[in-house]
């Protein structure tokens, strides 16, 4: 009896099998109950917790001080079609003490976002990073389902080390033979060394040396007892001078401490039951150790042997016998054996097995018990789910040991498929993993004129993109272009949008070398079946699936909106307050709202903008500023460190050409874009005179761009004063009178009355007149003045001029009031401003000001243009070496209803290899990646 059920972008097919010896008749309807309940449970927690993917492409895989890193990300749902969940990108730039260095903000659309970040000095230093990027959504879920990427930041001087070295471990006992050489590669003898061992932070030894006259150094010591050797490193600096220094990572495994780990198809190794074993040795720098060995029992007798497929994983079949034990001998890459036991085998259990196999269009799924647990009466469930999606589903009694099932893979989409085996309670008592590879990715086909150009020629790119049925997809990719002579895109870390989204995402940890595991052969199809035994699974919480999801603590983000509450002084929620809300600078605009009974107020769709300050007030039915305090909800920050510990090597030690060329042309290539414009003109020389600026200054016409500064050097000399004290002490011509002979004071510059601007804020926006009294107007800005201390503000710019005042007069002034020119006029005709600038940024009120709360949130980044020079003339001779790394980068390419786009770049100088790397997705479920290379040959004359 079959039963049918469809499920977006995935085929599903539910049914029951009853494999007894004897064919029963039970009725349909109540032989798929059950199974129909569990899928109901697990779409009812894919609904309420929706998964986010998210992928980042790179311009290139390393960097140096003073270089930009410029990406793209695609954001999508379980299913591949963008997420519409997220409208913010966090990214973290993490360094190698696991410190956030600096935390960005992108917008993201349609589920696409790009940008660039800058490592200047101010944020980066010679180092490992790690760059963490994801949605606040995504912080549901396992840390491991957000974007990481490390990479080495290199620094560079003309007298920088290029370092060889090579360490073994005896006993204790290391021995490391290490070279010194200049960047001209010629040796470094005579260095007089101090030299550090170092764990970390911890200083182990310390000793003195100096290079032999080739610029070698021989170094032997004894590593303290108990001491972890993954951060293991020298530390060698010249003794005039400590600020030459190198950092030099030790690669060197204890035998005892490389961690080897056996794990059994699908769970536990049972008694009589033929297992698949799955295993996996790590060094202790966290990567993969390549080993093999054999399988002996409690009497010595071999039952199995194994050997590393990729990355220290593998695979090995046994048959568990009862009352027996089991012990691995494993030989080391040098020859050390290890011993290690094997999980312990249970008297009974079931076992679910599958066999994937490369060129076949079958899944072939055994479902082995024993013998004790066989009961006719006794239901069992095979599930098989992928991207979120169920696609397969069948209910099963065991009436015997084994059963037999093949399964179409073309039921399932692209990807990790996971199947469990539910018992009769309810629990899940087997899961298996396997990747099903349907070839239906994009097709993306890169053509160009000639596989052949010349330095300087303009490179044009033509692009068609397709589906595995070859008709034409509009779609949004991203393309990096970069000097084979530079940059070494076939590292170990090396993956893709295709590796990201279709495994690495569903598995748990970090995973060596992913685009090994896709391409097409049956060496890497073996190691892939490896690494899905060994690496495990992140997806759902089968407790949360039988017994209901909690509530999300993390809230979705579809727009940028600003969330908060308004409570009264007792705390108690402050209903049917109407909340103002203003921004100020770049971005000037204003929205209102009610708060709901629990006092709390939402505004939607707030322009992204990379430097705002939102005003928010709250007043009551008659428009006043009502007595309450507002809280605004902010995302926390992530604190978590990263959750594995790979360190890139810096570009120094063992370095290859590739490395070298890219670290000492670097420098010279950014040097020049100080000085040229594009076309490789030179930049005119300009004398600027230097202007007094003011940290955090909000002034609308630049900071310093005023017609006086008062600086923080100035304040320091008032000393302990009020801000009024200040600002009549520093500020030239302020004073108070009263207007027009009036009996109203006002605070005046010379001729013009003052509106004071604090942090961007004008104080007079909230000014709202209540009785005739006497100089009212005059009593709130002084109580504000009065209220400020000297020491709580960094600058005062004071604008007087209709050069500088002008800005101030459109952005705060109504058109009649700017009209108004006649010092007679209505009030505010004549006007000066004094930009105040405070330590906090928090403007003219505190946290707790009475009704008004100043919200200044993490501000956008937003991309900037990468640099593309165009060389109009053909000329043999240049004044300068056009010496990119990147050669391009483009993030906003769209494919046309044919499928097809076009780029252009010029190639640089020196004559080389490019590659070309190009990825993207339809946004619908489809994702593509291909790489191109093309040759730059030398110049004709």
């Amino acid at each position: 009896m079959l039963y049918f059920k469809n499920y977006p972008r995935c085929k599903a097919l539910i049914f029951l099998f009853l494999f007894t010896l004897s064919a029963s008749q039970v009725k349909a309807q109540q032989q798929i109950t059950p199974l129909k309940s569990m899928i109901g449970k697990i779409d009812d927690y894919n609904t309420k917790l929706p998964s986010e993917k998210l992928f980042l492409q790179f311009d290139k895989p390393y960097y140096a001080v003073g270089d930009t890193i410029w990406f793209k990300g695609y954001l999508t749902n379980s299913i591949l079609k963008y997420s519409a969940l997220s409208s913010r990108l966090y990214v973290d730039l993490v360094n190698d003490s696991n410190r956030v260095v600096k935390h960005f903000v992108f917008p993201v659309s349609f589920g696409l976002s790009w940008g660039n970040i800058e490592l200047n000095e101010s944020i980066a230093r010679e180092g490992a990073y790690t760059i963490r990027a994801y949605t606040n959504w995504m912080r549901n879920f396992d840390e491991n389902t957000l974007f990481y990427q490390s990479f080495y930041v290199s620094g560079l001087s003309a007298n920088s080390w290029i370092i060889n070295t090579r360490s073994t471990l005896n006993n204790d006992q290391v021995k490391a033979d290490l070279k010194f050489t200049g960047l001209d590669q010629k040796p470094l003898g005579g260095q007089d060394l101090e030299l550090k061992l170092v764990n970390g932070k911890k200083t182990l030894l310390k000793n003195s040396a100096v290079t032999a006259a080739d610029g070698t150094l021989n170094i032997n010591f004894t590593v303290p007892v108990n001491t972890p050797l993954r951060n293991l490193a020298m530390v060698a600096s010249v003794k005039k001078d400590n600020k030459k220094s190198a950092w030099i990572p030790l690669n060197i495994n204890r035998p005892q401490d490389v961690d080897i780990q056996f794990m059994p198809e699908s769970g536990p190794l049972i008694a009589s039951l033929p297992a698949q074993v799955g295993f996996k040795s790590i060094g202790e720098d966290g990567r993969g150790i390549n080993v093999k060995g054999i399988v002996t029992d409690n009497e010595n007798n071999t039952v199995g042997q194994f050997e590393s497929l990729h990355a220290g994983m593998g695979v090995f079949n046994m048959a568990p016998q009862p009352g027996k034990t089991y012990t691995a001998q494993i030989t080391l890459p040098d020859g050390t054996i290890k011993t290690v036991k094997l999980p312990a085998i249970k008297k009974s259990g079931t076992l679910l097995k599958i066999r994937n196999s490369f060129n076949t269009d079958t899944l072939h799924i055994s479902v082995l018990a024993s013998e004790d647990i066989i009961s006719p009466g006794l239901e069992y469930h095979i599930i098989g789910e992928s991207r979120g999606v169920v696609c397969y589903g069948a209910s099963f009694k065991l009436n015997k040991q084994f059963l037999n099932l093949s399964v179409p893979k073309s039921l399932f989409p692209t990807g990790v498929a996971h199947f469990t085996i539910i018992n009769s309670s309810n629990q899940p008592v087997n899961e298996r993993l396997a990747f099903i590879n349907n070839d239906d990715n994009l097709k993306i086909d890169i053509k160009t004129a000639s596989s052949q150009f010349s330095p300087r020629d303009s490179i044009p790119l033509h692009i068609t993109v397709n589906d595995q049925d070859g008709q034409p997809i509009m779609g949004s990719f991203s393309i990096a272009v970069t000097d084979d002579a530079q940059i070494k895109n076939g590292t170990a870390d090396r993956k893709n949008i295709l590796t990201d989204l279709l495994l690495t995402s569903d598995l748990n940890g970090y995973v060596e070398d992913p685009e090994f595991y896709l391409e097409k052969s049956a060496l890497s199809w073996k190691a892939l079946d490896a690494l899905l035994l060994t690496q495990g699974w992140v997806g759902y919480n089968w407790k949360y699936i039988i017994n209901g999801a909690p509530a999300a603590q993390y809230a979705p983000e579809p727009d940028y909106a600003i969330n908060g509450k308004v409570t009264n002084l007792l705390n108690k929620p402050v209903s049917n307050s109407k909340i103002l809300l203003l921004a100020t600078g770049r971005y000037h605009f204003i929205k209102d709202t009610i708060t709901n009974t629990e006092g709390k107020f939402s505004f939607h769709k707030i322009p992204a903008a990379d430097s705002t300050k939102y005003v928010l007030q709250a007043r009551n039915a008659g428009g006043r500023t009502i007595n309450a305090g507002i809280t605004v909800n902010e995302v926390p920050a992530l604190n978590t460190n990263i959750p594995f510990d790979i360190i890139p090597a810096p570009w120094y030690v063992n370095a290859d050409t590739t490395l070298l060329n890219y670290v000492k042309n670097n420098s010279a290539y950014h040097d020049e874009l100080e000085r040229r414009k594009y076309g490789g003109h030179l930049l005119r020389e300009v004398n600027i005179k230097d202007k007094t600026e003011i940290k955090g200054s909000q002034n609308l016409n630049g900071t310093g761009n005023s017609d006086q500064v008062i600086t923080e050097a100035d304040i320091e000399k008032v000393g302990k004063a009020s801000l009024l004290d200040l600002i009549q002490q520093k500020v030239t011509s302020f004073h108070s009178g009263y207007v027009h002979k009036g009996t109203d004071l006002e605070f005046f510059l010379k001729d013009k009355r003052v509106r004071f601007v604090i942090d961007g804020i004008d104080l007079d926006r909230y000014y709202e007149p209540f009785s005739a009294t006497p100089n009212e107007h005059y009593e709130y800005q002084k109580q504000t003045l009065d209220y400020l201390t000297a020491s709580d503000i960094l600058g005062i710019e004071v604008m007087y001029s209709s050069r500088y005042n002008s800005a101030y007069n459109t952005q705060n002034l109504s058109l009649d009031e700017q009209l108004a020119v006649d010092p007679t006029g209505p009030r505010g005709s004549s006007i000066a401003y004094l930009e105040i600038t405070t330590r906090s940024g928090n403007g003219p009120f505190t946290r707790t000001a009475t009704g008004i709360y100043i919200y200044k949130p993490v501000p956008f980044t937003m991309s900037k243009q990468f640099y593309r020079p165009r060389y109009l003339v053909k000329n043999t001779t240049h004044s300068f070496t056009d010496l990119r790394s990147t050669i391009h980068w483009q993030p906003s390419i769209v494919t046309d209803k044919n499928g097809q786009a076009t780029v252009s770049f010029y190639a640089a100088d020196k004559p080389t290899t490019y590659t070309i790397i190009m990825e993207g997705s339809d946004l619908n479920g489809k994702i593509g990646y291909q790489t191109k290379k093309i040759t730059i040959a030398p110049a004709t004359k």
